[in-house]
């Protein structure tokens, strides 16, 4: 190899970042690839750094997410383009699971269990169905137990669904088991449920791994998790937020196309409201886990 060729790949790299990604901290992943993640990718605009994570947290875990290539299109569940496809500055490499079931608040439950299962922290894993308030635990879903829904005649003048748990599967803490529990969780989970599990924040304290949701009744609603973070030197905050869709459809980072000067990145200094190219949240919809 020449002296120029070997230049050439120094500024190609130099250009173009990448990053090994490694299956342990990404399991969706079938190998370790090389590929840009969100951090190697999306710069800040001019005057602002990203801030500075925890090694192995959960906001530094997903700041390194994997990219699918720059030109890459939003897909859904079934092969089949989003038909908007105006609104995404980057795909992330995540893959289905269940069908149309990994939506718009589904994909932030499985971010926030995909990074406890990985970091020894599975027992913190809980999240209610729509029916119920009582939370569903991964703790005793590795038991062997399974919920089964169920309508409850004394709950008001039409009934109400709620679940039981009943023990009908071997223990077993694999992976493919965790994923059966995701399978569930999405299944009878919603906005409203999210919103209530989450705590309500001010919104200009968010950080990443926080979550824009607006609650509501099942079909309606919608939420967005903040994936990463930079500041200015006068303080001023700047974030990068990530989205599911229905039908369900690859997780996407944002456009911002009101500030199209700092796009994709997003100011959290908005009143009365944040504008997304396909949501509108208000300043109360800040949730943290």
């Amino acid at each position: 190899m020449n002296h120029y060729s070997t230049l050439f790949i120094l500024l190609l790299a130099f250009a173009t970042p990448i990053i090994a990604q490694h299956s342990e901290n990404y399991p969706w992943l079938k190998t370790d690839t090389l590929q840009e993640t969100i951090a190697s990718r999306i710069a800040p605009p001019k005057g602002y750094q990203r801030t500075v994570t925890t090694p192995n947290s959960f906001q530094d875990w997903l700041r390194n997410l994997p990219l699918q290539p720059p030109d890459a299109p939003v897909n859904e569940w079934d092969g089949q383009l989003k038909p908007n496809q105006s609104t995404h500055a980057a795909v992330i490499h995540l893959d289905f699971i269940g069908k149309n079931l990994q939506q718009c608040i589904d994909v932030i439950i499985r971010l926030r269990a995909e990074y406890l299962f990985l970091s020894k922290k599975a027992d913190q894993i809980k999240f209610s169905y729509t029916c119920c308030k009582d939370p569903v635990t991964w703790s005793k879903w590795k038991l062997g137990w399974r919920t089964k829904i169920i309508n409850d005649p004394t709950f008001g003048k039409n009934g109400r669904d709620t679940y039981i748990w009943q023990k009908t599967a071997a223990a077993s803490s694999t992976r493919k088991t965790f994923l059966s529990y995701l399978y569930h969780i999405m299944m009878y989970a919603g906005t409203q449920s999210l919103s209530d599990d989450m705590q309500a924040i001010d919104h200009c304290s968010v950080d990443i791994g926080d979550a824009y949701v607006e609650g509501g009744p099942p079909g309606y609603g919608h939420g967005i998790i903040i994936v990463d973070q930079a500041v200015s030197a006068t303080g001023e905050r700047i974030v990068l937020l990530a989205q599911g869709y229905n039908p369900a459809q690859e997780l996407h980072i944002l456009k911002n196309k009101k500030e199209a000067t700092i796009s994709p990145w997003y100011s959290i200094n908005f009143d009365p409201v944040l504008e997304t190219p396909e949501w509108r949240f208000s300043q109360n919809h800040a949730r943290r886990f």
